[in-house]
């Protein structure tokens, strides 16, 4: 089955998947607004991939199977952009999840849309419900991907409050792997009755970074794709083998797509 697109925007193809082509998110989040209400029967759902997700995508059919399912894909990430310029097939900019959140997230508390947020910790259900009373909240408690007595209480717990909340916006704000875990959960949870179903957006820490818990990488360091280099800083034990062991793989998958979609190759 190919991805239903969620918004018409220009698109770039690079590493399989259809990338968004636009200078900020700020059209990308007016146009999912503008379709909040039209649910129709397809599947609808928003990736954010950086490095690290591309590198997963080699080895882990499940996640790269939620990617290409998705219906708008978004670059977050620097290395992507300049591998885009280095494949002919340049994007226009790094759009990053925790930037299409902050933009979504206005509309939906001046609109007053309905929306429901998978989030990591207590301390973001607080601050997001002040902002948005309407908004439901799920706070999953520790799991391992592998306990599936877990995840599918968290499915029917969301499906749940997604159903009661009539929610337009399901944010899944916890982190790789476990957010593309709980989409394929749900496209499978939902599957031949997305129709009422709200589109799921994988964002990973956005909704910890809008609300201050989290502090992001000064501008500068984001521009030139060194905010690896701050979150590692932040969180050496957890991110030290993703950066530094598994990201640099990202360079064999950059020779991979240059040699495959090459004139000629």
């Amino acid at each position: 089955m190919s991805a239903q697109r969620i918004v018409d925007v220009p698109t770039r193809t690079l590493f399989g998947l259809e990338f968004a082509d636009v200078a900020t998110v700020e059209p990308v989040a007016e146009r999912l607004i503008e379709r909040a209400d039209d649910r129709d029967e397809h599947w609808r759902c928003v990736v954010t991939p950086n490095v690290d997700h591309l590198v997963r995508y080699q080895r882990n059919p499940l996640e790269a199977d939620v990617a290409h399912h998705a219906g708008l894909v978004l670059p977050d990430g620097m290395p992507i952009v300049w591998a885009s310029r280095l494949l002919g097939r340049p994007l226009t900019s790094r759009l990053t999840g925790t930037d299409l959140f902050a933009a979504l997230w206005r509309r939906l508390v001046a609109g007053a849309i309905p929306g429901v947020v998978i989030a990591p910790r207590d301390e973001v259900v607080d601050r997001l419900s002040a902002e948005h009373p309407g908004v439901r909240c799920v706070v999953p408690p520790m799991f391992d991907v592998d306990d599936a007595a877990a995840l599918d209480a968290l499915i029917d717990e969301t499906t749940q409050l997604c159903t009661e909340a009539d929610a337009r916006f399901l944010f899944v704000g916890v982190s790789m792997p476990k957010h593309h875990l709980i989409a394929h959960h749900l496209r499978r949870r939902w599957s031949g009755r997305y129709t009422g179903t709200p589109t799921v957006l994988l964002l990973g820490q956005a909704p910890e970074f809008a609300v201050g818990l989290v502090r992001r990488a000064p501008d500068w360091m984001q521009r030139s794709g060194l905010e690896w280099v701050w979150r590692l800083a932040d969180d050496p034990r957890r991110l030290a083998r993703r950066y530094l062991v598994d990201d640099p793989r990202f360079v064999a998958l950059l020779w991979g797509e240059w040699r495959r979609t090459r004139p000629g190759g």
